[in-house]
């Protein structure tokens, strides 16, 4: 990214008399304490202590509460508001990196607590219950439930709009505590009379502490017939729709990627033209025609259809194209 976009981008970089004027600080911002992390933990069955409690306080930093670059700053003139003394520090580091790992372990502990608790369901099952177990919106409900937002650190800009209670990006603040216990317990020390850990193993025990906290969550406040009842897995549900009416299958384009939201991800039906001799900006609305009827009629004339069906964002790609799927039955069912 360029400077020029990189600060046009940067919401908290202000133009005053002045010039530009970098000022995230946030007075609702509140750093959390080692006695409220062994508090989380005990209350999902964790008693061992915490061994390295930055990586915690890490995993509630928002980037948009980190330090500019500092050549960046220089070049463009940018001035850095001194910090009030009722907020926090910027930080160096935000949670991006342990959202990344936390991810990871949620998926494979959510696989293993299904495989687990449904002895007798096949993969389908299994795998439409994992996607509505740790898709983000329902993530960010157990964090929201579980109050980790009260120690969101965001800018003051990313606050006004809302973050804090913003599921989604509950779900990431999730993820990073994920990933932050997980790389915590990584470090104790176990019994390893056989060598097994020196000599085999390159993870410590970071993975079953992990597995425990995650399944005390799910245990406290996953809702079991519910999610057994509801098919979540959008994409599956749109294909069946899409290949009972049109015989054919939805296509999946990237929009837009960035680093604060991810991939932008679109959901597309494409017929009598191939896909990659189009561009997502040349996409009908799906409101456009309102109806499956209406795709129909063109169809019969063998004019080219090329209809955007719905948009979703996440930092997976995989995720952003569900979130594009649900949208796209929402408006399809809105029709019917």
């Amino acid at each position: 990214m360029s400077e020029t976009n990189s600060i046009a981008n940067d919401d908290d970089v202000y133009n005053t008399d002045e010039g530009l004027t970098f000022n995230p600080y946030n007075s609702h911002n509140r750093e959390i304490t080692l006695s409220e992390v062994q508090s989380i933990l005990r209350e999902y069955g964790i008693n061992a202590p915490v061994n390295n409690l930055a990586l915690y306080q890490r995993a509630f930093i928002h980037r948009s509460y980190t330090k500019r670059p500092a050549l960046e700053n220089e070049e463009a003139n940018v001035t850095i508001t001194e910090q009030p003394s009722d907020c926090m520090p910027l930080r160096t580091k935000s949670n991006e990196r342990l959202e990344f790992v936390g991810d990871g372990v949620l998926e494979l502990i959510t696989k293993y607590y299904l495989y687990r608790r449904f002895p007798k369901e096949d993969e389908g099952f299994m795998t439409e219950k994992k996607i509505a177990l740790v898709k983000n919106e329902h993530i960010g409900k157990l964090a929201n439930m579980m109050r980790l937002n009260k120690w969101f650190v965001l800018s003051r800009n990313t606050e006004e709009k809302g973050t804090r209670t913003n599921l989604k990006k509950l779900g990431c603040l999730f993820e990073a505590f994920l990933g932050a216990l997980f790389l915590d317990f990584n470090k104790i020390e176990v019994d390893d009379e056989h060598g097994w850990f020196k000599n085999i193993f390159v993870c410590g025990p970071g993975f079953q502490m992990a597995q425990i906290f995650v399944e005390g969550v799910f245990e406290k406040f996953v809702d079991w017939q519910r999610l057994i009842r509801i098919d979540d897995n959008y994409k599956n549900i749109l294909q069946v729709k899409i290949q009972k009416e049109f015989k054919t299958t939805p296509d999946y384009l990237e929009i837009s990627r960035n680093s604060e939201d991810g991939y932008c991800m679109g959901v597309y039906l494409c017929m009598n033209q191939p896909i990659h001799s189009v561009e997502p900006d040349q996409a009908v609305l799906y409101d456009s025609y309102g109806s499956f009827e209406a795709i129909q009629a063109d169809l019969a004339l063998e004019k080219p259809i090329f209809v955007l069906l719905g948009v979703g964002s996440h930092r997976v790609k995989k995720k952003a194209e569900q979130s594009a799927c649900e949208e796209a039955i929402a408006l399809i069912d809105g029709d019917d």
